[in-house]
């Protein structure tokens, strides 16, 4: 028999009301995140390589699809990833958002309102972790027509992963949160010392009190004439600021800031995984005698 005639799936009114309730439920459950759509630059079509910006910022409400769990780690069958750096786990993220609003805030955007979704390759900044995620893929039915309708989005996100795009938004903590991604250095200019006479490489150089420093970061080189440090922005954490008295943990340095400017240094992306038992494999072979012929035989040989 067929579907019972009384029920209707399809009636505006009903349907109104499940995306109104939706709406609602976001905006009381949800946060409010920073929308950010890829803009291309230029792309070479030979190697696929891809020049691109960010400079729109829309803030909209979204729901975090698991609020107690954090961001987890992507599960081994999709998201572990085997690099020439080793073995990564990035974190990720589900957001929805309402398909209606994200329509309304997104509208001024052509590509995106040609399309009617939102894009893989776009991010999304979440203000309380300082952090920027990219959306990997975009769930256009799920829940699977409620009423006959698709009310939401649901974003499958990774943790964004900075590859010299420019971003310059004019909101000064995204931009300055993606510099901290970046893999390039700063240089400080430094007026007379105050105490000690230079910082040594490698040693953390912070702003403060060493327990709860308003920034900090890492010298990876350094001059005496004129004195300067370059610190590596990419570990740094907090900013920098011309006047700062700046720290040396180890060496007890202390220099205040005159000038700060960009690098073209690259350095890594990650700190050094120095490991402290680096003969660890060659100990290991020392675990069996292998002076005895016989092992059994205690030395009475035949």
């Amino acid at each position: 028999m067929t579907t019972n005639p009384y029920f209707r799936k399809h009636v505006p009114s009903e349907q109104r009301l499940i995306d109104s309730l939706t709406i609602e439920a976001i905006k009381i459950h949800g946060y409010d995140y920073i929308y950010i759509p890829r803009e291309l630059v230029s792309q070479d079509t030979l190697l696929g390589d891809v020049v691109s910006k960010f400079t729109d910022i829309n803030r909209i409400e979204m729901y975090f699809n698991s609020p107690d769990a954090g961001f987890a780690p992507a599960p081994p069958a999709t998201g572990h990833l085997i690099s020439r750096f080793g073995l990564e786990i990035p974190d990720e993220g589900t957001f929805i958002v309402s398909q209606r609003r994200f329509l309304e805030v997104m509208s001024h955007n052509q590509n995106i309102r040609e399309l009617g979704s939102p894009r893989e390759g776009d991010l999304i900044y979440f203000d309380y972790a300082k952090a920027f995620f990219e959306i990997k893929f975009v769930e256009k039915e799920m829940p699977f027509y409620p009423l006959g309708l698709k009310s939401i989005f649901q974003l499958s996100c990774q943790r964004f992963i900075y590859n010299q795009e420019e971003i310059i938004t004019g909101q000064t903590d995204i931009d300055q949160g993606a510099l901290f991604s970046s893999d390039y250095a700063q240089i400080f200019g430094l007026t007379a010392g105050i105490t000690g006479s230079a910082y040594t490489v490698g040693e953390r150089v912070f702003v403060g009190s060493s327990l709860e420093p308003s920034a900090q970061g890492s010298v990876i080189a350094k001059a005496t004439s004129p004195k300067t440090i370059t610190v590596n922005v990419r570990m740094a954490t907090g900013t920098f600021s011309v006047g700062d008295v700046v720290t040396g943990d180890s060496s007890g340095t202390q220099f205040v800031i005159s000038s700060i400017t960009d690098s073209t240094i690259k350095v890594s992306n990650v700190a050094q995984q120095d490991n402290d038992e680096i003969d660890l494999e060659t100990n290991r072979d020392q675990i069996f005698d292998f002076t005895d012929v016989d092992p059994f035989s205690e030395g009475a040989y035949e």
